[in-house]
């Protein structure tokens, strides 16, 4: 039989209409921390200064690119044999002097409380004033 335009029954919708279902944000395990991420607009990066947001009660680590050198490799590009030759620029983890794309991460929150985590990088205590959007 081919599946190929044929309609296929989902048997996961009565226990998701339910209330019955099972998701990843409904899971709390002891001493489960809660991570965000600091995404970026297009710029350079002259300064993140993470101080305030290191300093807040229940944060436990507040991470951007010069904490991680040497200990994160970057992101290895996919083996592509048509492009033989063709120079793969580096992407780091978290973006270092100039942001690559709108949207790269550069920094990463990691609190015991998803609020917490959440209202550290958005209240503006991970201070991200060194993002110069204008630059390119």
């Amino acid at each position: 039989m081919t599946y190929a335009g044929q309609p296929l029954k989902r048997v996961e919708d009565p226990r998701l209409l339910t209330g019955k279902g099972a998701f990843v944000d409904d899971l709390q395990l002891p001493a489960m921390l809660y991570a965000v991420v600091l995404r970026s607009p297009h710029a350079r990066i002259s300064a993140i200064d993470a101080s305030a947001a290191r300093n807040l009660p229940g944060v436990v680590a507040v991470l951007t690119a010069e904490d991680i050198v040497g200990a994160v490799r970057d992101i290895p590009p996919r083996p592509t044999p048509e492009l033989e030759g063709l120079k793969v620029p580096e992407h780091p983890v978290l973006a270092r002097e100039k942001v690559c794309y709108v949207g790269q991460p550069v920094a990463v929150v990691v609190a015991q409380d998803r609020y917490l985590a959440g209202n550290a990088r958005e209240r503006r205590s991970l201070d991200a004033a060194g993002l110069d959007p204008g630059a390119t």
